[in-house]
């Protein structure tokens, strides 16, 4: 009987895992497809796996199970309009005949591309009718037909400015959805360690690329759209691993490698394809372009979701509408930033006209009669050449100087066999020619509009103009050899004292959400050989008055190969019209 009993309970237990795998036949089902078998009881076989250890929660999330992926008919022809920057076209990704095409095509589809992209531009760029390129996407959406748009935001844009990502999104989609096309995302990935803006967008490479993935999934979970999550194919294989090598030597647009990971996964997410089933190699060797597919398919299939901590909604969040007022032409008043003399007093930063000597010009003067300190600096500025430079008793003065550009400060009085150069003097000494620039770079402190260190306050930098007494202002601006050498975001203020400031806020401007447009017509003639500047920005300031005004510089120039970034503005001339 012992026997037998002890028979029955052994056949049980051999029997039950048979009835629980036999009650699990639906594979779409989370726990079937994910739970690993029970463990043994051997302690020496634990139950928890290293995965805790080896995905740290802030900055890799737990994968999703695998979606059914379902793939587009074959039969069909697809027409895409393809848009971005040097992200896509990098490596010709994106061109008619590029990667994106001859993935898409060695799997055994039909595709027309049709890319729309230039370098450094944002989506909102690409919605402007006064844009070239935005032009172009705003008539092929109109007049073409598509059957899937793709849309590259810049490639920070999502975490320094997420509203003003999110509102662009949400215009991209109206206008797909008038043309009956479906919007995917292009959502892209961090910059590689060591470049010099990263710490800016994230404290680490999977850090900035999980902030844009929420940023890219929280305005498509909104709209009910797609994302490609190239980005998050990026961090299955950088930093883990620094081969293949996804990125350009710059270390923030793609390589070769870094492209093609982006051709795969796009392909595979819009057109329900498995990467790992594609054969197309590029210029990669076989070896490489298989850990790209295996990457690719895991974002594919898997998904890209987002850590909690990082998670984020779209919803409400839309850019404030601006005040800012630009001028089309520049206003009937005078130029009061230049002073004309007939003399010939040639000192302190007065220049003579060597054609005409019995001509000068000269910017401000302020209360000292002093267009601006002497003290320059190609390195570095003592804490009192700062301070003379600050004092506003100058006709410009500015605080929060680091140093100049030695090779575009120019030399201010050319009357003299030495000269005085000094970037400050420039900002308003009245000559557009290319000898006389005014570079100037700013600390890594914040000031408040008082001046004083503020860690709280956005100002970079402040530059004050000093007319001597009341006057009526119109409109201020800047000439510069283009849109990228003065400030890129600013407020101004008057101030009757120099103590107390009042903001003007049709002048106050950030470029992001203000299209800075250059005057065509009419612009303002250098008083010295009547030359035309290159471009021409005026902001109307609505007849306030007050004997100073103060710029409060949020960011500077726009990086290129002239400028450092947000620390320095490389401009002709700050101009203020008025009486």
């Amino acid at each position: 009987m012992t026997k037998r009993i002890f028979s029955i309970l052994l056949c049980t237990l051999m029997l039950l895992p048979l009835a629980a795998c036999g009650s699990g036949n639906n594979v779409t089902t989370p726990a079937d497809t994910t739970t690993a078998a029970p463990a043994p009881s051997d302690t020496t076989q634990p139950t928890e796996t290293t995965t805790a250890e080896t995905t740290p929660a802030e900055t890799t999330a737990p994968q999703t199970p695998d979606t059914s992926l379902e793939a587009r008919d074959k039969s069909k022809t697809y027409n895409i309009l393809m848009i971005g920057n040097s992200f896509s076209y990098y490596n010709e990704m994106n061109y008619p005949k590029g990667i994106f095409y001859n993935v898409a095509t060695e799997a055994g589809y039909k595709v027309n591309i049709t890319a729309v992209y230039k370098g450094g531009h944002y989506l909102r760029e690409f919605l402007d009718e006064n844009d070239e390129k935005g032009k172009q996407v705003l008539y092929l959406l109109k007049n073409k037909k598509y059957d899937i748009v793709i849309i590259q935001e810049q490639s920070s844009n999502p975490i320094s400015k997420p509203a003003d990502f999110y509102d662009s999104v949400r215009q991209f989609k109206a206008l797909a959805d008038q043309n009956g096309a479906e919007l995917w995302l292009y959502a892209t990935w961090g910059y590689k360690s060591g470049h010099s803006q990263l710490s800016q967008f994230g404290k680490n490479t999977t850090d900035m690329e999980m902030k844009l993935r929420a940023a890219y999934t929280a305005i498509a979970e909104e709209l009910g759209i797609g994302v490609a999550h190239v980005g998050a194919a990026f961090s299955e294989i950088y930093p883990a691993s620094p081969t293949p090598n996804l990125y350009d030597d710059d270390l923030k647009h793609p390589g070769p490698a870094g492209s093609t990971l982006a051709a795969y996964t796009l392909f595979g997410t819009i057109f329900g394809v498995d990467p790992a089933t594609v054969n197309y190699n590029g210029s990669l060797t076989a070896t490489d372009a298989d850990v790209l597919r295996a990457a690719a398919s895991k974002i594919v299939k898997n998904g890209a979701p987002v850590t909690d901590s990082y998670k984020l909604s779209s919803e409400g969040v839309t850019m404030p509408k601006t005040s800012t007022v630009l001028l089309t032409s520049k206003p009937s008043s005078e130029l009061i930033s230049v002073i004309y003399r007939n003399d010939t007093t040639v000192g302190d930063g007065w220049m003579t006209l060597k054609s005409d000597t019995s001509k000068t010009f000269s910017g401000i003067r302020g209360d000292k009669d002093k267009i601006a300190s002497s003290e320059a600096s190609a390195t570095s500025l003592t804490d009192a050449q700062k301070a003379d430079i600050a004092d506003i008793g100058y006709g410009v003065s500015v605080i929060g100087i680091s140093h100049m550009d030695s090779s575009k400060k120019g030399t201010v009085n050319t009357s003299t066999t030495a000269g005085v150069t000094n970037s400050t003097v420039n900002l308003v000494n009245g000559h557009w020619g290319a000898s006389y620039m005014a570079a100037i770079f700013f600390d890594k402190d914040t000031y408040n509009i008082n001046g004083e260190k503020d860690a709280s306050s956005p100002y970079t930098g402040l530059i004050t103009l000093n007319f001597g007494s009341v006057k009526t202002f119109d409109a201020i601006g800047y000439t510069s050899g283009s849109l990228q050498g003065f400030a890129q975001a600013q407020d101004i203020y008057v101030s009757d004292d120099g103590v107390n400031w009042t903001k003007v806020e049709s002048a106050s401007y950030d470029s992001s959400l203000t299209n800075l447009a250059s005057i065509d017509t009419s612009k303002t003639l250098d008083p010295w050989n009547n030359n035309k500047p290159t471009v021409e920005v005026l902001f109307d300031m609505g007849d306030v008055s007050g004997k100073y005004i103060r710029i409060g510089i949020i960011k500077g120039g726009d990086v290129d190969s002239n400028t450092t970034g947000l620390e320095e503005i490389n401009t002709r001339e700050i101009m203020v019209y008025g009486k």
